[in-house]
């Protein structure tokens, strides 16, 4: 298959889930209880696929080589303006779009609770002991991960926060691209903020590539109220920013290796490196200026 997706970031706790379930897809009886829950037909074809026009779901649905439909897995709830895009997208094709979440209670097609009970209950039936191995991999991950919010929910940055000084500049810098108050992901053309903890902060832009609820990555970001700011590997912002012109996706590379000297093409995907922000502050209008061909 020429569309498979291969490039999953699997420090996700969902890529980990999708990439389990789609292993799984080989075993028969999983295999054909799955097409059944869905009720699509049991010679259907279930992988990860490549974009789709700025779009990636989760999953593509093949039946004699034709797309019948795509499958969007997320640890928690719905997220229903991606899946409402996506139905008014594709389904006129009579591409029919499903959806797994974490809990029953979500009401989606299938949920990541009832597909650890099927595996669960049907371990001895299984033909050997690496498919056991292999269910009991996804049952853990899935009541590791699957509840009814994500590990880390995101939240709004606190008054505190967005008051000091270096976070106050930056927004101030960028207010032709503030966004509007009450919008709950990232928008090409804005830029976007949130956190995972009390004085956090994260400087986000759009990204199709993106499987956030937000469609977001983080350009840079502020963790518990130190006085660092954390960036992210070259690897991971070029796989992240790949719908931006590559030449503005470098400057901004540039700018925090040659700049800011932190060398984040030398580490891994998932690493990440802090500068001072004194050290940023100096260099502060050069930043703006890199970063906002990226919003």
């Amino acid at each position: 298959m020429k569309d498979i997706f291969v490039n999953e970031d699997i420090s996700k706790p969902e890529n980990r889930v999708n990439l389990a379930l789609f292993h799984l897809q080989m075993v028969n009886d999983f295999h054909n209880w799955f097409c059944k829950k869905l009720n699509i037909p049991e010679s259907s074809l279930i992988y990860p696929i490549e974009n789709l026009s700025g779009d990636r779901p989760d999953y593509v649905v093949k039946n004699d080589n034709k797309i019948i439909g795509y499958i969007e897995v997320e640890l928690g709830d719905e997220n229903k303006s991606q899946l409402l895009r996506y139905r008014n997208k594709y389904e006129n094709e009579n591409i029919k779009i499903f959806s797994i979440t974490g809990k029953p209670a979500h009401n989606s097609d299938l949920s990541l609770e009832e597909i650890g009970n099927f595996l669960k209950n049907n371990l001895p039936n299984f033909a050997n002991q690496q498919i056991v191995l292999s269910a009991k991999y996804l049952i853990k991950l899935i009541e590791t991960f699957s509840k009814n919010t994500p590990t880390k929910s995101r939240n709004p940055v606190s008054e505190e926060v967005l008051n000091r000084p270096f976070v106050k500049r930056l927004l101030e810098a960028l207010k032709d691209y503030q966004p509007e108050s009450n919008l709950r992901r990232a928008v090409p053309g804005k830029y976007y903020c949130d956190t995972t903890s009390k004085k956090g902060f994260s400087f986000r832009v759009y990204s199709v590539e993106s499987t956030l609820q937000t469609k977001s990555i983080s350009l840079l970001s502020i963790t518990k109220g130190r006085d660092f700011i954390t960036f992210l590997s070259a690897e991971k912002y070029r796989k992240y920013l790949n719908h931006k012109n590559e030449s503005d996706v470098e400057n901004w590379i540039n700018y925090i290796q040659n700049v800011l000297k932190l060398p984040i093409d030398k580490i891994n995907f998932a690493q990440r490196l802090e500068a001072p922000i004194s050290s940023v502050e100096k260099h502060f209008d050069e930043l703006i200026k890199v970063i906002v061909p990226l919003i």
